[in-house]
């Protein structure tokens, strides 16, 4: 019994090497670059990019693609401004909307001017 008693502390500190191996392998790489599937928020967009976004948002409706609005983005303050004529107020609304939705905390400069068809 006496020849097995140093048994017990070296297998307790192999079973916390093992462990602590274990935890590692568990755990997720360090990536140096930005995966795709990052949102749009986690990396720096450009004003470009932030127009494009909010125009693609904005063409995907038939209403909006026909009034032909103007966008001018402004990334560093996440800021958008639409121009351009609609024939409706609930078409400048969903103009807005769609923007907004284009990325998370934008805010939107709406000089939208509404003329009813003649």
């Amino acid at each position: 019994m006496k020849n097995f008693v140093w048994l017990i502390p070296l297998l307790f500190g192999l079973n916390v090497i093992l462990a602590g191996c274990d935890e590692r392998s568990r755990q997720p790489a360090n990536q140096a670059t930005p995966s795709p599937s990052a949102t749009p928020s986690a990396t720096k967009m450009s004003d470009s990019d932030l127009e494009k976004a909010v125009r693609a948002k904005l063409e995907s409706d038939v209403a909006l693609k026909e009034a032909k609005l103007n966008v001018d983005a402004n990334a560093d303050k996440n800021e958008v401004t639409i121009s351009g004529t609609v024939r409706s107020q609930d078409i400048r609304n969903k103009a807005v909307d769609l923007a907004k939705s284009a990325h998370s905390g934008l805010t939107i400069n709406d000089k939208i001017d509404v003329k009813p068809a003649a």
